[in-house]
């Protein structure tokens, strides 16, 4: 088979039941789907699927969750996305809200991207972050939370500590503030698949479907 064209167009689409199902792409409803997922209050799936499929939201829901699922992680998430560097510490290395005006301005200085005015596949948005230059407003945050404190001397040692508290992601659920990258994705799509099924009621009161 052919290698696949690293170029290739982004989709606009999803696979629900073999048929291909229109989407919004956009940057905006995936950092919308990580913050509901993220908050304290259970997720409002019905919602993000009214938002993620523009309100016409598959009859199969649980279909429907699967591949919004499916879009949301997309492309391989090792291709870039900062670890943990320090396990011991654990936790998520950076929050949409807590980050917003670091991403912005680094979207901005580096890309010249106006986050506010201009459409990003979410693809691509995740790309774009997760590979701007380690001296930029948001991957100097990323550094000081993930850094390997043991490894440096007395004085940077110090510093770190501080930046690391100044910058720490602030969550109301403790249990949240331990996890990492990769638990945090398990927790995302556990919480949403319990959530198909109340999803599904919503869908059936509104009349909507294919």
């Amino acid at each position: 088979p052919m290698r696949t064209n690293p170029f290739r167009a982004l989709p606009d689409h999803v696979e629900v039941n073999g048929r291909q199902v229109p989407i919004d792409p956009s940057f905006r409803v995936g950092v919308a789907i990580e913050l509901e997922v993220l908050k304290e209050e259970k997720p409002d799936v019905a919602g993000l699927l009214s938002l993620f499929y523009q309100g016409s939201v598959p009859a199969d829901v649980k279909g429907a969750v699967e591949a919004m699922l499916g879009f949301f992680r997309g492309y391989n998430q090792a291709d870039g996305e900062p670890k943990q560097g320090d396990k011991k510490k654990g936790g998520r290395v950076y929050d949409f809200e807590q980050d917003a005006e670091a991403i912005s301005s680094s979207f901005l200085t580096y890309y010249n991207i106006d986050l506010t005015k201009t459409d990003l596949h979410w693809w691509e948005f995740r790309r774009l972050l997760f590979n701007l230059p380690h001296e930029s407003n948001f991957m100097q945050r990323i550094m000081y939370r993930t850094a390997d404190l043991n490894k440096l001397d007395r004085t940077r040692r110090k510093h770190f500590k501080k930046m690391r508290e100044i910058y720490a992601i602030k969550d109301t659920v403790d249990r949240k503030k331990h996890m990492t990258v990769e638990e945090r994705d398990a927790e995302l799509l556990a919480q949403i698949n319990r959530r198909y099924q109340e999803a599904e009621e919503y869908v059936k009161q509104k009349g909507k479907g294919d």
